[in-house]
């Protein structure tokens, strides 16, 4: 049965998380289970076991026909009524559809295996699904939601007698908590749990598809930390496993990541052969979105030498953009042709290319900043979480469950609301600066059109420092005098800019300024600079 199956887009590269282990014997074993789950002679725990092993094989190299058996699979359950079996079928198309990218189909298979789970009363099949459908969190950037599923499923499965199997989930749960730390940039953390699933996996006699996955992710988080030579090393580790079981899915992730370091180093000969290796394998397995991730880096890669050739790739590429399109390749994709299509001197294209990549570079900067805010809260919910797990004793984890359990949501909602009211007060503070600001800015003005010496045009008015030195029984010198005219011009000019007109350095000039707030009186602000230059011009008007 499949556990735990994830592959996401993320910046530049492939987060990568599996447990399940195909066996690959060649298409010949393929055909003969093929003949032994459709001949009605066999038993019918000879065809379901023929059909579980046909899934494993083929899974990442065949896809499209891997549905076609899982449809066999549930069709035969049914008319056997086996509902254990029927939940085996959902479970397995939903993660296929996961592969290929199809989120909602997934969604709606595993909500189906998660109603014969409840309807068989089983904790364990439960928390299989749990732990699946955090995965499809994770390609919807829902990361929290993402965290909740997989430490409840952890919490679960360390509750359990452990085994072989048991171990196994744990380390592919502790595989995608590193791999969401990751996504939300915290690599040194990341690398931490990487490193704590690699001990796990190293009890094995062999190294297998797990094991090149944890090294594909650590090659991830090594490439984002720019430690490119290290980032190979892991990725070529990762190659050798995967040749062996020929898994394509996983070996075009890994040519692909490849092909993106080796682009980073300059080195286009080798970033252009991964490259193509990638497209290859990925056109055979019919992923879209690698097939577009592929052509991407070829063509952005022909940009170095042959505008007119990569603006044509380009195009390519953009046909085959879609809504569903990850947004860090519509980002890239439309950078790519307003690179082009402004050397070949095509302006409305390349206008209009720059206001998509605009768009989809905000997207992806306003993402970035939720992150930021949420990732110390997501740090200690789950920090928190896996410490209290760990520290508790067999003999704890039965009466502590149901309290665990609400301290946990508990957690996550205060988090939640934590995070909202931060968001919303800044946002409303910073609305309300600007207004006030505004009002300030607009008062000057108004002082300004009502002078005498300025009743036509604005721009026109000065100062009049005898009218100024009078009213505040100081005399200025001719430092503080410049400073108050730069501001006369730009009322918001920072010091450094100040400085840089009058020929001082920003030191003397914050002196300046704070001498002048003591003489005009000027009370602690954020706009001290305003409020100093406002009543010079009202001491002038007097």
């Amino acid at each position: 049965m499949n556990r735990f199956n994830i592959k996401n887009t993320k910046h530049k590269l492939v987060l990568f998380c599996l447990v399940c282990i195909p066996i690959f014997n060649g298409y010949s074993q393929s055909d003969s289970l093929k003949l032994i789950y459709e001949d009605v002679k066999q038993t019918d725990v000879l065809r379901f076991k023929a059909l579980k092993e046909y899934y494993k094989i083929n899974v990442h190299s065949l896809p499209d026909s891997v549905l076609v058996s899982l449809d066999y699979h549930y069709k035969l359950a049914d008319e056997k009524n086996e509902t254990r079996q029927m939940f085996n079928a959902l479970n397995s198309k939903a993660h296929t559809y996961m592969l290929k990218g199809r989120l909602d189909k997934s969604i709606g298979l595993y909500s189906q295996a998660e109603a014969l789970a409840i309807q068989l009363d089983n904790p364990y099949l439960q928390s299989i699904i749990m732990g699946n459908t955090g995965n499809i969190f994770v390609k919807q950037k829902k990361y929290e939601k993402a965290i909740q599923n997989y430490s409840t499923s952890l919490k679960f499965f360390q509750d359990q007698d452990q085994n072989q199997e048991n171990e196994g989930i744990q380390s592919s749960l502790l595989l995608r908590l590193g791999n969401v730390y990751s996504l939300i940039g915290n690599y040194n953390l990341a690398l931490e749990y990487y490193q704590k699933t690699l001990l796990i996996d190293s009890k094995k006699e062999v190294e297998d598809l797990f094991t090149a996955i944890i090294n594909m992710n650590i090659g991830l988080s090594n490439f984002e930390q720019a430690f490119y030579q290290q980032a190979i090393s892991s990725f070529e580790k990762a190659l050798k496993i995967l040749h062996i079981k020929n898994d394509k899915f996983f070996i075009a992730g890994c040519y692909t990541s490849l092909a993106k370091i080796y682009r980073q180093l300059d080195q286009l000969d080798l970033a252009y052969e991964y490259a193509a290796k990638s497209l290859e394998t990925s056109s055979d397995l019919n992923i879209e979105s690698e097939i577009v991730q592929s052509l991407l880096i070829i063509a952005q890669i022909a940009s170095e030498t042959n505008i007119d050739e990569a603006a044509k790739k380009g195009e390519v590429i953009l046909a085959r953009l879609t809504s569903d399109s990850d947004n860090d390749i519509q980002k890239e994709t439309y950078a790519l042709l307003y690179k082009c299509y402004k050397t070949q001197k095509k302006m409305a294209l390349s206008l209009k290319m720059h206001e998509l990549y605009t768009i989809y570079n905000d997207s992806i900067q306003l993402k970035k900043n939720n992150f930021a805010v949420a990732r110390e809260a997501v740090k200690s919910y789950f920090e928190l979480k896996l410490s209290e797990s760990i520290r508790k004793s067999e003999n704890e984890k039965a009466t502590l469950k149901i309290t665990q359990l609400k301290r946990t949501f508990a957690i996550a909602i205060t988090s939640a609301l934590l995070i909202f009211c931060v968001i919303f007060y800044f946002r409303s503070k910073t609305k309300r600066d600007k207004a006030i600001q505004a009002a300030m800015l607009n008062e000057i003005m108004r002082l300004k059109n009502s002078s005498k010496q300025a009743a036509t045009n604005a721009n026109t008015f000065e100062l009049i420092r005898e009218k100024i030195e009078h009213s505040i029984n100081k005399e200025l010198n001719e430092t503080d005098w410049k400073v108050l005219n730069v501001l006369l011009v730009d009322p918001v000019i920072t010091n450094k800019e100040i400085a840089e007109k009058v020929f001082m350095s920003v030191d003397g000039i914050g002196s300046s300024l704070r001498r002048m707030y003591a003489y005009f009186d000027i009370k602690e602000s954020k706009y001290k600079k305003v409020s100093l230059l406002r009543e010079a011009i009202k001491l002038s008007n007097s």
